[in-house]
């Protein structure tokens, strides 16, 4: 997996825009995955959980970890709420 150092600056993103980017699109997962559970067999369930993981692990790589961790935490505060 690449690291933010190995990749080269894209043309006008910066660190913080990419950074928020990921973030983003990880909240958005987590409320697509609470939205739909309902709706999603297993495997669209699955689906839906390596892509949040693979967002989580991309916000980690490019040093938006303690975020995503605060993200993920309340995610799943909701979660264990709803039960």
């Amino acid at each position: 997996m690449m690291k933010s150092s190995e990749i080269p600056p894209s043309k006008g993103r910066t660190e913080g825009q990419t950074k928020a980017l990921f973030i983003a699109r990880l909240e958005r997962l987590l409320r697509m995955r609470k939205g739909y559970r309902e709706d999603l067999n297993p495997l669209g369930l699955r689906l839906m959980d390596r892509a949040i993981d693979a967002t989580y692990s991309d916000c980690v790589d490019f040093g938006a970890g303690i975020e995503a961790r605060a993200i993920m935490s309340r995610h799943s505060a909701g979660e264990r709420g709803n039960i």
